[in-house]
């Protein structure tokens, strides 16, 4: 369907009010936060994101130890947080207040046609982290991605081990296809099946055309074509602030959760992790700890503080003055999802009534019942995850994001940063009917870096993801064009009179002819996007393995008293979106923290 972009305009002015009139109750849980700190406390959590947010609820059960949490952002009771609530409105969260608005240098092999060559990396900077912003696709990967974690010499990460954490932290709603036994119904965070409309339906039958099946892509079978698995709750987003913190926070008076305060470093002493000075309202303060500093800053900040705090790579800590405490290799192995948007249009708006004469009645469908389209996260109703690589028929290594609504040029353009001066190639697409198929590069083989940019904790740190670096990459991308055209020769698509969408992008037609692979090659070097996954900064693995930072128990080497907890101790990318193995590791975490058994592996599964 066209989304037009005064229709966005309007529509979230309203929603905008209305919403905040009918679920907003902020000062109750605000007034919980902490207004100040103690001298010191048992454990420190930097950053309240995906696994942060586990950690404090987890660590806090016990009243006996105190537990302070460490957030750069704000907290999400403010008015302007109805962006984060309300799914479809995702994007629109993203470059937002909530978002700390990191970009890419500028990239050599892909990225052409945005600005300054450079991609956008949205983190959310409020309670709740990413979860608050992401487009709460609820994916737990491959099994095979973590077994190879174990079989890398992550002793206790192998799909049986990790499996029964995915479980805890669940409470799924039943769906048709759902396989029980691989579903948690007890956990705090609320998951259900994104099928508002009859868009994963038409993606399902395609499939099977293509010989691909369906059910649950969390259960025993991962490759196929399914409607989507999402963190909403009652038709709102369900972040790790609200199944995690917040209930925390109210409850147990030995949780202290303290915003705006930006981490400058952790203070070391002998080899120990002592305390963490950080910025509050202007002042650098500075605060002791008993037992564990625990980061979980995600894959982008949590080098930069380690680096700041002399943990890092020798030299580079040496050109910044930095006092070398630990020669590792922090910022290393950055993973990222880049994807790649293929365009249909159809000849009706088949999917969805979210439409111009439809629009306030989809308001109202939402504000007095919190169902419609405007719950579909982004619009994204249907995954799939297909093999197109013939040596790994069974693994899938690409990832389809199925989203039943038409972008527009505004949208283009702010969301991925387009260079203005190819716009007349995004020209038009906001007027035609239609949907957009987002691949995705699962296990890319580029690897990039982190590293800082100056001693100054308040700016951002330099990110090179080097996309597309590794030619296998861009051989990946390439069978997704097949296979997308492949898709619109179904008799399934043809059935709404769907085509293939694609202007003939000049700068390549002068290097190749049309629908060439040459010409493909050129062209998927301009207009990406990631799905903002960076990953495996801080890896994790052997102690004796010079690529790794932290151990198995996630404490980094050499170090007493500091853990790593969050995307970047990931030996390798997983096979899909991050948040829910973000979600398990700090699961898993709190168990190795707290001395608590681990479950039985769950073996037969």
């Amino acid at each position: 369907m066209a989304f037009g972009s005064l229709l966005l305009v309007v529509n979230v002015v309203i929603l905008a009010v209305l919403v905040q009139q009918r679920f907003f109750s902020g000062d109750k849980l605000e007034s919980s936060l902490a207004k100040d700190i103690d001298p010191t406390y048992d454990y420190i959590i930097v950053g309240a994101g995906s696994a942060g947010s586990v950690l404090a609820n987890r660590l806090s059960i016990d009243s006996s130890l105190k537990v302070l949490v460490l957030e750069a952002g704000s907290d999400d009771q403010q008015p302007s947080s109805t962006v984060l609530k309300v799914p479809m409105m995702c994007p629109l969260a993203q470059r937002s207040e909530y978002d700390w608005q990191y970009s890419s240098v500028p990239q050599k092999n892909c990225c052409k046609g945005l600005k300054g060559q450079r991609m956008p990396m949205p983190r959310g900077k409020v309670l709740g982290g990413s979860s608050q912003i992401n487009y709460n696709v609820y994916v737990r990967g491959h099994r095979k991605d973590y077994d190879d974690w174990s079989k890398a010499g992550c002793d206790g990460w192998s799909y049986s081990e990790v499996l029964p954490y995915f479980i805890k932290s669940e409470n799924i709603k039943p769906f048709k296809n759902m396989e029980t036994e691989y579903h948690g119904k007890t956990g705090p965070l609320g998951v259900s099946e994104s099928q508002i409309t009859d868009f994963p339906s038409f993606m399902i039958e395609a499939g099977k055309e293509l010989g691909y099946g369906t059910g649950d892509y969390n259960g025993r079978e991962q490759k196929g074509f399914f409607a989507a698995q999402a963190t909403i709750q009652d038709g709102e987003r369900c972040s790790t602030a609200k199944a995690f913190l917040w209930p925390a926070i109210i409850s147990r008076k030995n949780l202290h959760v303290l915003t705006n305060a930006h981490v400058k470093k952790v203070v070391i002493k002998n080899k120990k992790a002592v305390g963490v000075e950080f910025y509050h309202k202007g002042t650098l303060k500075s605060v002791s700890v008993n037992k564990e500093i625990i980061l979980s800053a995600g894959a982008l900040s949590s080098p930069q503080i380690l680096m700041l705090s002399g943990i890092g790579p020798k030299e580079h800590l040496k050109t910044h003055g930095i006092p070398v405490v630990a020669d590792l290799p922090v910022g290393d192995h950055l993973q990222d999802h880049i994807t790649f948007s293929y365009y249909y249009k159809t000849k009706d708006l088949v999917f969805s009534s979210f439409n111009k004469t439809q629009s306030l009645w989809s308001l109202a469908q939402y504000l007095t019942t919190k169902t419609g389209v405007l719950t579909a996260p982004g619009g994204i109703e249907s995954l799939a995850f297909i093999t197109t690589d013939p040596k790994t028929p069974e693994y899938p290594d690409l990832q389809i994001h199925a989203v039943h609504l038409m972008t527009n040029e505004e949208m283009l353009h702010d969301i991925a940063a387009l260079d203005l001066k190819y716009a007349d190639h995004v020209s038009g697409i906001g007027g035609i009917n239609g949907f957009i198929l987002v691949y995705t590069l699962l296990r890319p083989k580029s690897h990039g870096t982190v590293r800082l940019n100056s001693t100054d904790a308040m700016q951002h740190p330099v990110i090179d993801p080097r996309y597309l670096e590794n030619k296998e990459d861009m051989d990946s991308l390439l069978r997704g064009v097949r296979f997308s055209q492949k898709l619109a020769t179904t008799k399934t698509f043809k059935s709404q009179g769907t085509e293939f969408f694609h202007k003939p992008f000049s700068p390549c037609l002068e290097k190749s002819n049309f629908d060439s692979d040459e010409y493909w090659r050129c062209y998927l070097g301009y207009f990406n996007l990631a799905v903002y996954h960076p990953t495996g900064t801080c890896k994790m693995g052997r102690t004796e393995d010079p690529t790794t930072v932290v151990d198995p128990q996630l404490r980094v080497k050499g170090i007493h008293g500091l853990r790593i907890v969050d995307a970047s101790i990931m030996p390798s990318i997983v096979s899909g979106n991050t948040n829910a193995p973000c979600i398990m590791i700090g699961e898993k975490a709190a168990d190795m923290i707290l001395g608590i058994k681990p479950p039985k592996p769950l073996s037969n599964m």
